[in-house]
């Protein structure tokens, strides 16, 4: 599976962790930044490339990085067609996939390790949107109608470079 990653310096070095780990497992990894940790990344720009990334439909799910997996979170999550949601458990990664569909997984540096983040990252990638056993229809219906309100909100992210300080 084509993956897109994204951090700032702060989640640098859990995304190589990640990236190293997927890599390993045959997925294919579109980094769109940043790159190293000698420069201060804006995570607003971070987002957004992760969010154009999805939209122009390079991979269908993405993981993004930064200290606490919140700023990456609303960085991505405001455009259309984006679903990022903060996690810090392998329950919730899951989770976040099975109930709310959605393609972008934000993790924080400073509260994932970067162990507990690949496996984070393997249940993201492996599960399935409403692939969870004795859930009523209406209620099926109900995560599929509140999925497809909310990945119609938001713009069409605009291509945009790594901003620094």
């Amino acid at each position: 599976m084509k993956v897109i990653m994204g951090s700032v310096a702060k989640g640098f070095t859990l995304k190589q962790a990640i990236k190293k780990h997927l890599e390993a497992q045959g997925h294919e990894v579109i980094d769109v930044g940043c790159h190293d940790t000698d420069t201060f990344y804006k995570f607003p720009a971070v987002g957004q490339r992760v969010a154009r990334a999805l939209q122009e439909g390079l991979a269908p799910l993405a993981i993004n990085c930064c200290g606490s997996g919140t700023g990456a979170s609303v960085a991505a999550g405001k455009f259309k067609g984006v679903c990022a949601v903060s996690c810090e458990s392998v329950k919730t990664a899951r989770l976040v996939r099975v109930v709310n569909d959605a393609n972008c997984l934000c993790l924080g540096e400073s509260i994932v390790s970067p162990e507990l983040g690949c496996e984070m990252a393997d249940a993201f990638l492996e599960a399935e949107f409403q692939d969870m056993a004795g859930i009523p229809e209406d209620v099926l219906a109900f995560w599929k109608d509140a999925r497809d309100e909310l990945m119609e909100r938001g713009d069409i992210a605009a291509v945009r470079e790594l901003e620094t300080l």
